[in-house]
């Protein structure tokens, strides 16, 4: 099947598997119902099914994957409602931040070179929480491979929601703000929807903190250069 021929089937086939992973996660309400989850494993059965060429699919959805810039500059928004939160606590939010990105960066290598991955593997894995675009333009930086990184930010954002809170009990945070800091450094914009369903102020802070980490790691990525060399 070619991209011109199945271009309007493959664009309605991506927004109905996301509107009925919305409606089953609504019926379910679970974690692992969420239509981040659920509507790309419905996209890669269906596609499976039909044999679907993936560059066919990847060419008639990129209207979707241009909207996702002014979608993420959508979420800014709430950011600017709750700025005075932002700024009385504007020390310990960036420390959290810097801490957590720098954490996560680091554990992300440390396993990779435990388990002796190739270089390319680690680098693409080093900018994993952070959104898409800025993790794919920093891993071609490195010398990663950007493809690879685009999976590795889907599978951070995904795990994110599905122990994120977890952990977040476990360690006995329950300040909603703090949380929606923890999800939107941890786990990007996944994770800052998941906190905005907390309510609006915490989806304030998943934006501030998925902001935050990916403005740190557009710092740190030269040292990383040098680092992974």
């Amino acid at each position: 099947m070619t991209a011109d021929s199945g271009m309007v089937w493959l664009l309605i086939l991506t927004v109905g598997a996301y509107v009925i992973g919305c409606r089953v996660n609504q019926k379910v309400g679970r974690v692992w119902s969420s239509p981040i989850l659920m509507s790309p494993l419905l996209i890669i059965a269906v596609l499976s099914a039909t044999r679907t060429d993936y560059a066919a699919y990847q060419t008639s959805t990129h209207l979707l994957t241009f909207l996702l810039g002014p979608a993420q500059m959508a979420m800014v928004i709430p950011l600017y409602k709750h700025a005075d939160v932002f700024l009385r606590h504007l020390r310990p939010i960036l420390t959290g931040v810097s801490v957590g990105s720098c954490a996560g960066v680091a554990s992300v290598i440390g396993i990779a070179y435990l388990f002796q991955l190739s270089h390319p593997t680690i680098v693409s894995l080093a900018p994993k929480s952070i959104t898409t675009p800025m993790a794919v333009s920093v891993s071609h930086l490195l010398g990663g491979l950007p493809e690879l990184t685009a999976l590795f930010v889907t599978m951070t954002g995904l795990s994110g929601i599905l122990i994120g809170p977890v952990i977040l009990r476990w360690a006995g945070i329950t300040n909603n703000l703090v949380k929606g800091l923890a999800m939107g450094t941890a786990a990007s914009m996944v994770g800052a929807a998941r906190a905005a369903q907390w309510g609006e102020p915490e989806g304030a802070m998943g934006v501030l903190g998925m902001t935050l980490s990916a403005v740190f790691m557009a710092v740190l990525a030269p040292e990383l250069l040098w680092v992974l060399d």
